[in-house]
């Protein structure tokens, strides 16, 4: 098992490893050592359609970033819910719908020359926080990821719950929080993702204003529209902006009180491209918990934001493809 690391200095004896985080819309990657990630790429997700023009993309950066340094392994975070041991994508929504049940990882060991493994994003993103992030210290620990989706993780006792099918603490964002709310992309009804998640914002603004609301967001077109733009508008005053904002805070307190409900955890860290508007909703979201949770979870959780934002799940990811078995 990997030991837990603590500084910079014994990151550097790590031996070097290719990440990849894979999400709905963009492909992230770099060599990692410990915390360190270097050579960052950013990259949208091309050829969205077929799983070859993605695999091809993913190799294509993947060549590029080992000429430069030799890895020992291949650690790739994938949104869905994925079959570690086979390397395969079991059920995924949107943009990774046609690589369901291809050899991912047999295909790209080929190509790479190294081991290569598969795991959930969030799940990973959670054990990038956990060993090198905000939850450093903390024993039990969920982990949010607020963009495209609601991604989640959970560690308990400084280990990440996986459980014997792989969907354990992975669906936080598919809690219902609304029973008469918008259908979700996983079937149910009134998801965190389906009110929070970021085709939620922009479906609140264009309803609105479609119905005449003024805003300053209408001089934005809706194809450009993204929730930055709702929480840079909140801030300048827009009333709408502002309107959506407090919804938002307040679902989003609501699916972190059913999660400290379930989980019990110290420390509640959220993270992915929302979480850089925290400042505008964290207390709220704090006070929220604390008041609706039931006795001692409310009062002892803390919640805060990630300290290694894009590096997170590539860290994570990179611990876990050079052997570290810490999952329950």
């Amino acid at each position: 098992m990997e030991k837990r690391i603590d500084s910079r200095q014994e990151e550097s004896h790590l031996p070097a490893v290719l990440a990849f985080d894979i999400g709905g819309t963009r492909i992230k990657a770099g060599i990692v050592q410990g915390s360190v990630v270097s050579n960052l790429t950013i990259e949208a997700l091309a050829g969205r359609e077929g799983t070859s023009d993605v695999l091809s993309q993913i190799v294509q950066i993947g060549k590029r970033l080992i000429a430069r340094r030799e890895v020992v392994a291949v650690g790739m975070s994938v949104k869905g819910i994925i079959d570690p041991q086979r390397g395969v994508i079991l059920s995924v929504n949107e943009a990774l719908a046609s690589s369901v049940g291809v050899p991912i990882a047999e295909r790209l060991t080929r190509e790479f020359g190294v081991p290569i493994r598969l795991e959930n994003d969030a799940r990973m993103y959670t054990l990038g926080e956990l060993l090198y992030g905000a939850g450093r210290t903390a024993t039990n620990m969920v982990c949010l990821t607020l963009g495209t989706g609601v991604g989640c993780g959970v560690a308990l006792g400084r280990r990440i719950l996986r459980g014997p099918h792989g969907l354990s603490g992975i669906l936080g964002g598919h809690i219902t929080v609304q029973v008469d709310g918008p259908r979700c992309t996983c079937g149910n009804v009134g998801c965190l993702e389906a009110l929070i998640g970021t085709g939620a914002l922009i479906h609140e603004v264009t309803e609105a204003l479609a119905s005449g609301q003024h805003s300053i967001l209408s001089e934005i077109p809706i194809s450009s529209l993204l929730p930055q733009h709702i929480f840079a508008a909140s801030t300048a005053g827009d009333v709408l902006a502002q309107e959506i904002v407090q919804r938002f805070t307040q679902r989003l307190g609501a699916g972190v009180v059913s999660l400290v409900h379930a989980h019990d955890p110290d420390l509640v860290v959220l993270g992915g491209g929302m979480a850089a508007a925290a400042e505008q909703f964290l207390p709220e979201v704090q006070a929220y918990v604390h008041r609706h949770t039931w006795t001692l979870p409310g009062v002892n959780v803390r919640i805060t934001t990630s300290e290694l934002r894009e590096a997170a799940a590539l860290s994570g990811v990179a611990a876990y493809a050079r052997g570290l078995d810490i999952f329950l």
